[in-house]
């Protein structure tokens, strides 16, 4: 049982523990091939060769099945911060000589972004940052999920890019970013999605396809097994070619990630990032079944066995609300968004927290016993399930046990 001590891990959309084969492959690269990957002799070949064999490996996480892949696509970060601050800017400057008298650039995005969206395009609109830009927000509905067609229609002649999240990563609403990718490259505006909190959860194979996908992906190492720390940024070849090895991006150094961001590279975190997307994709068992596959269907499982427990120990008459998709398919499979009427989260984790690890979606603290997340609100989850939600995510090493020992603690407390 991954406890600590008898204490129950179900917030792996915060973090995933750093898994043993994922450990044991970035070990080599912390003590022997320790070289640097810019060095021509021996001691840099073997990383050289490590960052190219990872890069590859994360990248089949989003290329189509079977497609070639270009390791150059992926430009690798410290985590899923910079990559989509780092993406956005990309749009802007793509597009910052490209207009044509319409105003100031303009970007949509939804009104349930995480911060690292929110908050970067919040310093250009308010002209902390430049170029200084407009943004619409499209709202997503009361389940959490964005409309295609609301997207389309917030598009202006001068809209140099349109971000949407995978997956939200309090209630877990998938949102349709394959469809929404298709009709914005058909329409010439760049689209990136943050998918950090859907790698290891959903299959995302295809967003990247050449042709229909999206133009930049965020991928977050630390959310499908590996250490905080390294993250990536998926970048559609040719699609900033004129903005290379010009000095206008990025870090300016020694050139490494194709010219975009200098800096040595982190090889053993790199690499761990690799071999976790390895076993995502490995067959399981000698079958034609992957890791992913049968991760999806196991955390489905954990995820509606939890949510049974809660519902029959606290009671049904209205006192457990469900956050996000009604359909459990449209919610990330292992993460459960639950209100409770007539409990205050923060109060209730003060008193489970040596023995459930979980998240309040509930922002609030004792001083402020109404404030919520900006999610809710979003969502126009009632006040009386808002400040009693909880965020609850199994992983793919959570079982029954754990499961039942959660539920039967939150009861208690919540009773």
């Amino acid at each position: 049982m991954k406890t600590c001590g008898k204490c129950i891990y179900l917030d792996y959309n915060g973090t995933t523990p750093i898994y043993k084969p994922v450990l044991d492959a970035m070990m080599p690269y912390l003590t022997h091939h320790y070289g640097n990957p810019s060095s021509s002799h021996q001691y840099g070949r073997e990383p050289k060769r490590a960052l190219d064999h990872a890069r590859r490996a994360v990248l089949r996480l989003v290329c189509p099945r079977g497609d070639d892949i270009d390791k150059e696509a992926l430009m690798i970060t410290s985590c899923g911060t910079e990559s989509n601050n780092w993406a956005i800017r990309f749009a802007l400057l793509r597009a910052r000589d490209r207009t044509d008298g319409e105003g100031p650039l303009h970007v949509v995005t939804s009104n349930i972004e995480h911060p690292a969206i929110a908050e970067c395009l919040k310093s250009y609109v308010e002209g902390h940052l430049t170029p200084k830009i407009t943004v619409t927000y499209v709202e997503a509905n009361r389940e959490g999920i964005v409309s295609t067609q609301e997207v389309l229609d917030a598009m202006m002649p001068n809209t140099a890019l349109v971000t949407i999240m995978t997956a939200n990563n309090e209630v877990g609403s998938v949102q349709p970013v394959f469809d929404i990718a298709k009709q914005c490259r058909e329409r010439g505006v760049l689209f990136h999605t943050d998918a950090a909190q859907a790698v290891g959860k959903i299959d995302l194979r295809g967003l990247a396809d050449p042709d229909f996908g999206a133009d930049m992906i965020t991928l977050v190492g630390h959310k499908f097994g590996c250490p905080k720390g390294v993250a990536a940024l998926y970048v559609r070849p040719d699609c900033f070619n004129e903005y290379k090895h010009t000095g206008s991006l990025l870090l300016m150094g020694g050139g490494q990630e194709n010219g975009m961001r200098g800096g040595t590279e982190n090889v053993p975190y790199i690499v761990a990032m690799g071999r976790a997307a390895e076993i995502l994709l490995e067959k399981r068992d000698n079958s034609e079944i992957t890791n992913l596959e049968s991760n999806i269907v196991h955390m489905s499982r954990m995820r509606e066995r939890l949510l049974t427990k809660l519902v029959n120990g606290i009671g049904k008459d209205e006192i457990v609300r469900v956050n996000g998709p009604s359909k459990p398919e449209q919610r990330l499979p292992n993460t459960l968004s639950v209100g409770l009427k007539g409990v205050q989260s923060g109060n209730l984790l003060a008193k489970i927290g040596d023995i459930v690890a979980c998240s309040a979606g509930s922002a609030c603290h004792s001083s402020n016993q109404t404030s919520y997340s900006s999610v809710l609100k979003a969502l126009e989850v009632p006040p009386a399930y808002a400040i009693g939600t909880l965020r609850l995510s199994v992983g793919p090493d959570t079982v029954e046990e754990e499961i039942d020992f959660a539920a039967a603690a939150i009861i208690e407390e919540a009773n």
